[in-house]
């Protein structure tokens, strides 16, 4: 598996919108921006074992996988801001069911410093932020007490049938668009979108504390003024499974015809 990293600093804007797709980076060039807005990719690629994971553990920015027709993974990591990219580092652990990659601001505490760890799925256990502080800690365990900047990051995940997929992000969006594969959506503060197919299927699980369910296939929903709203069912007759939660934005479950 291979690391590699493509610096692009330009003056062109930002990326339009939160789902903007991440653009490809043919070579390194560095021109001046007036507005001192620099971008900084970082690329993986890389083969595990059918059935294992892919996860992505982000701060401030979005996630959005899809699937590839290939059998090898690709993650893009896109930093955007006015500080020194080097703010944030990208950091892949490769473990003996897959492989986590997480975008790791600057320690705040000693005492509990950023852990990129694989974990068994779940969301966030806490993920309290103020000033320029964020205190993130998974189900699963992982996590810390890091030291916020001006540095977003967006991942864009390319992904083989074979493999599950993890994405949590806490202040961004968290798009899945697999019809195959399990896949687990974790926001504190954005939207989550998944796209499934009835003929295939899965078994759902959606909830949201402050925001809505929207979803085009029929769901049972639960509703109360302290853990907000919960939909679940399973559509299909497919194994796969969907695990999507978010606290203050809108979970969305689209239909797609596959060809």
């Amino acid at each position: 598996m291979k690391l590699l990293v493509t610096i692009t600093l330009s003056a062109v804007g930002l990326l339009a919108g939160p789902s903007a797709e991440i653009p490809a980076v043919d070579a390194m060039r560095r021109v001046p921006a007036p507005d001192k807005t620099v971008q900084e990719e970082t690329r993986w690629h890389g083969w595990v074992p059918g059935g294992q994971l892919v996860e992505i553990n982000n701060v401030h920015g979005n996630v959005r996988a899809e699937m590839t027709e290939g059998d090898e993974i690709e993650v893009i990591a896109l930093k955007r801001g006015t500080d020194d990219p080097e703010g944030v580092a990208i950091e892949v652990v490769e473990h003996k069911v897959g492989v986590t990659i997480c975008a790791v601001y600057p320690n705040a505490n000693p005492d509990h410093p950023f852990d990129c760890r694989p974990s068994h799925g779940g969301g966030f256990k806490m993920a309290a932020t103020w000033d320029s502080e964020a205190h993130i800690r998974w189900e699963n365990g992982g996590g810390g007490d890091v030291l916020l900047n001006d540095l977003s990051v967006d991942f864009l995940v390319r992904l083989p049938k074979r493999l599950r997929f993890i994405g949590r992000t806490v202040d961004g969006e968290v798009s899945a668009h697999l019809l195959e594969q399990d896949v687990e959506a974790h926001s504190v503060r954005g939207n989550v979108s998944v796209d499934m197919n009835s003929s295939a299927g899965a078994d759902v699980r959606a909830e949201t504390t402050t925001g809505t369910v929207n979803s085009e296939f029929p769901l049972a929903f639960r509703c109360d003024q302290s853990h907000g709203q919960f939909a679940s069912g399973h559509i299909g007759h497919s194994r796969r499974t969907l695990r999507l939660k978010t606290l203050t934005g809108d979970i969305h479950l689209q239909r797609i015809h596959q060809i």
